[in-house]
């Protein structure tokens, strides 16, 4: 999984000060939450319930862990005590559902679907679950709504370009058309009859789905708290966050990292009820090769790191008819794009953005008309 970066809440922040170490930054993912609640190893144990569960105002509890190799994840949600669940069943059906996802979508972990999905090469037609359906079909609408600058099909350019670093040699033209030809969301057709089923047209690709199975995680688990009877709430993976419902009577507030000193929020948006935000970044742990630096996400056509110039991507749905999935990967194709071509894709897509970019040696800011009046500027 690549790419997030520093989407915070900040809404609690003087309150749970003494838990919160705000937007550490290591290996292409924001680190909001380091708390004294996470547990360290990442893993997901869904048994011992105390020491990441905690009642935070009356019928409002929160929990937070690192999972996903220390990706930051965290829930805060209103239950009334009138609710048929109780907190703890909730907590641990989230905790359940990221275990779930991560199960599914991990491409490094050989038990996983998306594993064994990119390993059967040789295969023209192969039957996936309803999770792996979904999210692709999701890839197809965002592939043709940007272009193509959305590919989840890269798999083999991200291995490229890791071995690179590890090798310390930047890849060869051919390296790089060799790794082209497993990439092409145009090479994939759908069958869902009687099955789920994913077709090769010609040679099979390989998928990446980083760019968009965290915001996929977190509109599963949204949902999970709705049909658990929580009437408002917050989920946080990474830079992905969700709100819903009333914030005991304020506004939710997201805070968006500085690009360039980590220890600092770029700016803040506010909203009332409903809000998803995405936010990509590539402020730490770029791709190093003799020292000279490139972004870890890629461009679909020629294989190439994108532009260094973006420094952050925000995607932004007031009305939640853009889930976070959505917002992921329109975040990623912008960052693609490039800050011009990027914003005037977000206006075409009817999505608020904000993009921080370098600008003469400073950072320079494109928003969305919509978004200014929900964002501002940080108090330096």
């Amino acid at each position: 999984m690549n790419k997030k970066s520093a989407s915070a809440p900040v809404a609690t922040l003087k309150k749970f000060a003494k838990f919160i170490i705000l937007a550490l930054f290591a290996g292409g993912m924001t680190y909001f939450a380091i708390a004294s609640l996470a547990k360290p190893d990442g893993n997901f144990e869904t048994t011992d319930l105390k020491n990441d569960m905690v009642n935070i105002d009356e019928d409002w509890w929160e929990t937070s862990r690192l999972i996903y190799h220390g990706i930051p994840a965290r829930c805060m949600f209103y239950l009334p005590s009138t609710a048929e669940s109780k907190p703890e069943e909730v907590v641990t059906t989230i905790w359940q559902e990221f275990d779930r996802i991560g199960a599914i979508f991990n491409p490094f972990d050989p038990d996983s679907e998306i594993f064994h999905l990119n390993a059967e090469p040789g295969s023209d037609s192969i039957a996936v679950s309803d999770d792996i359906f979904s999210v692709l079909s999701l890839c197809r609408q965002l592939w043709q709504a940007t272009n193509g600058q959305f590919d989840p099909t890269m798999w083999q350019i991200k291995q490229l370009w890791q071995r690179a670093e590890k090798i310390q040699q930047i890849p060869s033209k051919d390296d790089i058309a060799e790794a082209l030809q497993w990439t092409g969301f145009d090479r994939i057709l759908f069958d869902k009859t009687p099955e789920n089923r994913i077709v090769f047209k010609e040679h099979p690709v390989k998928f990446d789905l980083g760019g968009i199975v965290k915001g996929y995680a977190v509109d599963q688990v949204r949902r999970i708290l709705l049909d658990q009877g929580a009437t408002a709430g917050l989920i946080q993976l990474g830079g992905e966050i969700s709100t819903f419902g009333d914030n005991r009577g304020k506004p939710w507030r997201v805070g968006i990292q500085h690009p360039m000193q980590m220890d600092k929020i770029w700016g803040v948006i506010s909203a009332n009820g409903r809000l998803n935000v995405s936010t990509s970044g590539n402020y730490r742990q770029p791709i190093r090769i003799n020292d000279k630096l490139f972004y870890h996400i890629f461009s679909p056509e020629t294989g190439q790191p994108v532009s260094e110039k973006v420094l952050g991507v925000t995607t932004v749905s007031f009305d939640g008819k853009r889930s976070n999935a959505w917002l992921d990967g329109v975040a990623t194709a912008i960052t693609v794009a490039g800050p011009t071509a990027g914003f005037s894709m977000a206006e075409e897509l009817n999505i608020d953005v904000l993009i921080l970019y370098e600008k003469d040696g400073s950072i320079g800011e494109l928003k969305t008309h919509r978004l200014s009046q929900n964002y501002r500027r940080h108090d330096r």
